[in-house]
């Protein structure tokens, strides 16, 4: 296809058709892109699975207990012993949280290429969105010009019955001019030619108010 074509010569449905053209071009990029993220969202996934297996660690349990403990520790009237026993388990949570930083760096990854899986699944729904306009658009040109074609012919049709009506309606009015009544009183026209010419009169204005 034309990089650069000339867009003062193309007509609505030739626009129309290199925008499709070029929406195609972007919804298969898009698509190649997703393609990538959704195949890297499973590797990170596998990977994250099975580093949780070998801590046995689940970080996010452990950080909404850390937070609990915290806001117990702000909030409740507790004695002494109560808050040490509160402040050891907090030392121990953070040790084990030590461990699963590599899990939660993985984590954090997963979610960010999920929302960017997201965002090019939201892309592709646009862009397919957008073809699908601009396809009844030229469904609707192509409408419009068959139609315009067809009155066109049916112009072109009614025309050329006028011209032949003129024609024959000439034609009579000539084979009128050349007959008057000395002519039938000298003989020179026989009574079969006027009842031919009267004929040919009324059987050409009978079509004529027929169309």
């Amino acid at each position: 296809m034309d990089e650069n074509p000339n867009t003062e010569t193309m007509t609505p449905t030739d626009l129309l058709d290199r925008q499709k053209e070029e929406l195609f071009v972007k919804l298969k990029e898009v698509g190649k892109r997703l393609s990538y993220k959704q195949y890297e969202e499973k590797a990170i996934r596998a990977a994250l699975d099975q580093k949780l297996k070998e801590t046995g660690i689940d970080g996010k349990k452990l950080r909404r207990r850390l937070r609990y403990l915290e806001f117990r520790i702000q909030t409740d009237a507790t004695t002494l012993q109560k808050e040490r026993r509160y402040m050891r388990e907090i030392n121990q949570i953070e040790k084990q949280l030590d461990k699963v930083k590599e899990t939660e760096k993985m984590d954090r990854k997963l979610n960010l290429v999920r929302g960017d899986i997201s965002r090019a699944e939201e892309e592709i729904r646009n862009i397919k969105k957008q073809i699908d306009q601009i396809k009844a658009e030229i469904r609707a040109f192509r409408e419009e010009g068959r139609k315009a074609h067809i009155e066109a012919k049916q112009r072109e049709w009614q025309e050329k019955k006028r011209a032949e009506l003129m024609k024959k309606k000439a034609q009579r009015k000539k084979e009128m001019d050349a007959y008057s009544p000395e002519d039938e009183l000298d003989g020179g026209v026989e009574l079969g030619s006027i009842a031919i010419i009267k004929k040919k009169t009324q059987s050409a204005e009978a079509e004529e108010n027929s169309s």
